[in-house]
């Protein structure tokens, strides 16, 4: 069930600058909103409905006081305030026109927009370079205060704004900040601390702010490394709960980055070094008088706020010098705070302002003398009483059940932990949003809910006096529990992107709950349910990190809990293993991971645990570089895939593709993927299927045209291979799925490494350590660090640290375990050891690629680390053996179909030949093997077989031949 707001249609109506919509309750003039009264709004829309028709008096009275009898002079007060509202003056009407004695009509042109026509005020087209809110309310009192701010932030790197809850704080800072943007080339972020109950993820709630994702164990040093070379302002709100974090956070950052630029809300200072501390007064209000008028209390920013807000919920209020000084006393006495302000504004239609400050008095009672607490706190908890005594008891029950939410909530959610029906909690939520106590937004999903941070932490003490706090909050983690299970199941079937609008925001809840449900052992199960229930969100938000500190926990828990051996586990222990094989390496716990979840689903029988276990074991051989465990172990994974799980035969075939790949079956592994599949640039370049293939952690099509790329450039089709590899990473960067990304970058930069495209390698290489640092891949760093040695020795930088930073990079494939192609890596290395005349390391280090490429099949590079073999033979003197090495390898590279590495090979055969004149064996041997490729002409091996062809000319052969 949903509510009737949700049911309507949407709906809005555009007219001169203004566009009306009614469903919000909102009227913009461009884009920002414009004050209006509900009943005047109520008015207005009655009337753009029916452009150009005469509406009768009775009918708008009907419509916005609804069966209430009210005198025609009501009408009319609305009518004038309405007119000012939208520029009709006084014999100028351009909007309304007056029927003498009938009604009215709207004589403006109306264009009406059905629910397309909700997007465009709200949404801007083009990317920005900030995530603040939009200003919707006019700021009192302020201005000099932000001036102040903005020449502080001129001259000190950290900013922090310090005063009483609900002050203003926040609100200031949103006003510098907007100021601000363009002093900030990469942006001003808003990070709301507000929703962190953690304080050691301080640092990933600043980078979800900026839009990265964080799998680093160290979150704040991927942190660093995405901010470096960036000018940033980070606007850190509500930190006074987190203090000692925020503080620590701040301080390293400033001491790290030198490009950010600090302002933080605080009830405290964060006491860092270089901090300017500006302390946020109350807003003025007048002195105690007994002669003040409306006119002179108006000059005062704390009436200013009040008159403001009590015209936003009453829109017939006028403050009147009868009234001035009792207005003038509420402010006092609420101490200029501007949330408690707000608050009593929003009852000046029951109350007035006389009522008003007799409940004041009544209920709120300003202490004096000692204190029991800070001055401040104090007077914001008296005000929050008195507005939370005003509701009904449901009211209350609602707004303490709601609190436990981190952010927005629907009327399912307050449903679910306040457990009252879904009909009466759309009323009592509709109830509390009109009384200011909830805000609202409108999302694809519909209309969702939350409290204001003061409001929420002060309904959280609330609950927990109560006594329901256990209760609510289990309901809540159940809440959660079940909308994570419901997510899961849509996961495959609704597009990536409004999957993660419609359950990206649970979030904090799911933190937030299983934070709570670890505080009791009483929770064991509920928290491994939560976990859980949390993987695909934590994947598909590429939280690899987090994901597998909280599987890890949930581990510990299952044996206390009863659940080992259950689904449970072998659902956890499966995403440990993977979680853990691409953050920290092919560690054995990982291993052990896997292959406990194999054992359980092949006891449950589950077979699509099983196929997927099999992967990952397959994978985690492969990458090990045991090539035909792998093999075994996928051919396994593709026999059970195709007859019992046929949506995860595409997955094993590609696994099973690298195995095949790495044990020489080239030509078999690219005919299958381009005849049986189809790939091409048009298939991944479909934003339509953006994330809708991360089943097993990687994105399928990245997994795909990884393996073909590899496959095009070794069976001598280069230029594809690059088009491919170039495809792919664009692909893998639209899905925003760090993982995938970090998968195609180490992919591509061999091929372009290969095909001598040394800058756009660079580019490549650049790129992927980036990825490694900012989420935490440290698998893949090694990867970044050989290639950047390489491309620095290729390019002539032959100098012996280059050498060493090889040695470090292959000494990391070591420490991570990840052995896969570690054949290749040693022959470069031994190449350029070779080449610095260190021929004795050279030989040293080509054995050992040999006898690894021997022992592990590695058939895919054989003709490469036996070309590089010859060429230290040559350079030790020993042309014969050289020679014999280079045919050996030639025959190798056509056996398997490696003509790229044909080719390479030939070019070193011909140039020694060439060298012992014998230019027409050269020319013979080398002509026909350059003729088999078709395209890659530009790539180096094969211009560099061109100018030696070219070079040999008939009369050169002739005289090499006598």
């Amino acid at each position: 069930m949903t509510s009737d707001l949700a049911e309507r249609p949407s709906r809005s109506y555009s007219f001169g600058p203004f566009m009306l919509i009614p469903e919000r309750q909102l009227l913009l003039q461009g884009e920002a909103p414009v004050r209006i009264g509900g009943r005047a709004l109520d008015i207005l829309t009655a009337l753009v409905e029916r452009p150009g028709e005469l509406v009768s008096k009775r009918e708008l009275m009907a419509r916005a006081w609804p069966n209430i009898i009210v005198d025609e002079g009501n009408l009319k007060v609305n009518m004038a305030a309405l007119r000012r509202t939208l520029g009709d003056g006084p014999g100028a009407a351009k909007y309304i026109a007056t029927v003498t004695g009938r009604g009215y009509q709207f004589t403006s042109p109306v264009q009406r927009h059905g629910s397309s026509g909700l997007a465009a005020p709200f949404r801007s087209p083009t990317p920005r370079n900030h995530n603040l809110p939009i200003a919707t309310s006019t700021i009192f009192g302020r201005a000099d205060t932000i001036d102040a701010i903005r020449r502080d932030l001129g001259e000190s790197r950290l900013v922090s704004v310090v005063g009483a809850g609900g002050i203003g704080k926040t609100t200031v800072a949103l006003a510098v900040a907007e100021h601000e943007l363009k002093a900030f080339k990469d942006g001003v972020w808003f990070v709301d601390l507000a929703l962190l109950q953690d304080p050691a993820l301080t640092p990933n709630a600043i980078a979800t702010a900026l839009g990265l994702a964080v799998h680093s164990a160290d979150a704040f040093a991927s942190l660093c490394e995405s901010l470096r070379d960036r000018e940033v302002l980070l606007v850190l709100d509500s930190c006074e709960h987190i203090i000692d974090a925020a503080a620590s956070c701040a301080d390293r950052l400033l001491a790290e980055v030198a490009g950010v630029r600090i302002l933080a809300t605080s009830r405290e200072p964060l006491r860092v070094k270089g901090e300017r501390v500006r302390r946020l007064p109350g807003l003025g209000a007048p002195p105690r008088s007994s002669r003040l008028s409306a006119a002179e209390a108006l000059s005062f920013p704390a009436i200013e706020l009040f008159v403001d807000r009590a015209t936003d919920s009453f829109e017939l209020f006028e403050l009147h010098d009868v009234d001035a000084p009792a207005a003038a006393e509420i402010c006092r006495r609420l101490d200029g705070l501007a949330l408690a302000i707000e608050l009593a504004a929003t009852r000046i239609d029951a109350f007035g302002v006389g009522g008003l400050l007799k409940q004041l008095d009544d209920r709120f009672r300003l202490l004096v003398g000692r204190r029991a607490g800070p001055e401040r706190h104090r007077t914001l908890i008296e005000t929050l009483d008195w507005s939370y005594g005003l509701l009904t008891e449901s009211e209350t029950a609602l707004l303490r059940a709601v609190s436990v939410f981190a952010g927005l909530f629907d009327i399912e959610g307050a449903s679910a932990v306040s457990n009252v029906a879904l009909a009466e909690t759309a009323d009592a939520v509709a109830q509390l949003a009109a009384k200011s106590l909830l805000a609202f937004d409108v999302d694809t999903d519909g209309v969702a809910y939350r409290l204001l941070e003061t409001t929420r932490a002060y309904c959280l003490e609330r609950l927990r006096v109560s006594g329901e706090d256990q209760i609510i909050r289990q309901r809540h983690a159940e809440h959660v529990c079940t909308v994570l299970e419901r997510a899961t199941a849509e996961w495959a079937e609704r597009p990536a992107r409004e999957w993660e609008a419609a359950y990206g925001r649970v979030l904090d809840d799911l933190r937030g709950a299983l934070a709570w449900a670890s505080q009791d052992t009483v929770n064991r199960s509920l928290r491994i349910r939560l976990t859980v229930a949390g993987l695909l969100l934590w994947n598909h938000l590429s939280l690899t990190e987090e994901c597998r500190v909280h599987v890890s926990q949930a581990i510990e828990e299952l044996g206390p809990a009863g659940l080992a051996g259950s689904v449970f586990e072998m659902q956890l222990q499966v995403w440990l293993g993977g979680a853990t094989m691409f953050t920290q390496g092919l560690m054995p716990q990982a291993r052990d991971a896997m292959q406990r979840a194999l054992d359980i689903a092949v006891q449950i029988g589950d077979t699509d645990c099983r196929v997927r276990c099999l992967r990952l074991i397959g994978v985690f051989e492969l990458f090990s570089g045991e090539n035909d465990a792998a093999v075994r172990t996928l051919e396994t994974f593709a026999s059970v895939a195709a007859a019992e799980v046929p949506s995860a035969v595409l997955e094993a075939e590609v696994a099973l593709g690298i195995g095949k790949l790495f044990i020489g079956q080239l030509h078999d592994v690219r005919q299958r993927f381009e005849r049986r599949h189809l790939l091409n640039l048009e298939d991944i370049s479909d934003t339509q299927r953006l994330r809708r293939h991360v089943r097993y952690l990687s994105d399928r099509i990245v997994d795909v045209t990884n393996l073909l790329s590899h496959a095009q450039w070794l069976t001598g089709s280069p230029d594809i291979a690059l088009d491919t590899a170039r495809a792919t990473v664009d692909y893998a960067s639209k899905t925003k799925h760090h993982l995938s990304l970090g998968n195609a970058l180490s992919w591509v930069c061999p091929v372009f490494y290969w095909a001598g495209h040394y800058d756009e390698c660079g580019r490549y290489v650049t790129m992927l350590d980036d990825q490694a640092r900012r989420h935490g891949f440290d698998v893949r760093r090694p990867v970044a660090m050989f290639y950047r040695a390489a491309l620095a020795c290729a390019q002539g930088d032959d100098a012996a640290q280059r050498i060493d930073d090889l040695e470090r990079a292959i000494a990391e494939f070591h420490s991570t375990r990840h052995l896969a192609r570690l054949p290749f890596y040693l022959s470069v290395l031994a190449d350029f050891q070779a080449r610095r005349g260190r021929l004795g390391d050279a030989e040293t280090t080509i054995r050992a690629a040999l006898d690894r490429a021997d022992a592990k099949n590695d058939l895919w590079c054989l003709p490469e680390v036996s070309q590089v073999q010859a060429s230290i033979l040559l350079a030790q003197g020993q042309a014969d053996r050289a020679e014999m090495q280079l045919k050996k390898s030639m025959t190798l590279a056509q056996a398997i179909g490696a003509s790229s590495w044909r080719l390479r090979t030939a070019l070193d055969l011909a140039r020694l030949w060439c060298a012992q004149s014998r230019a027409d064996d050269a020319y013979q041997m080398l002509l026909p093997i350059f003729s088999e490729f078709t395209e890659g002409f530009e790539t180096r091996d094969l211009v560099a077989a061109a100018d030696i062809l070219g070079s040999l000319s008939t009369p050169q052969r002739n005289r090499g031949h006598s």
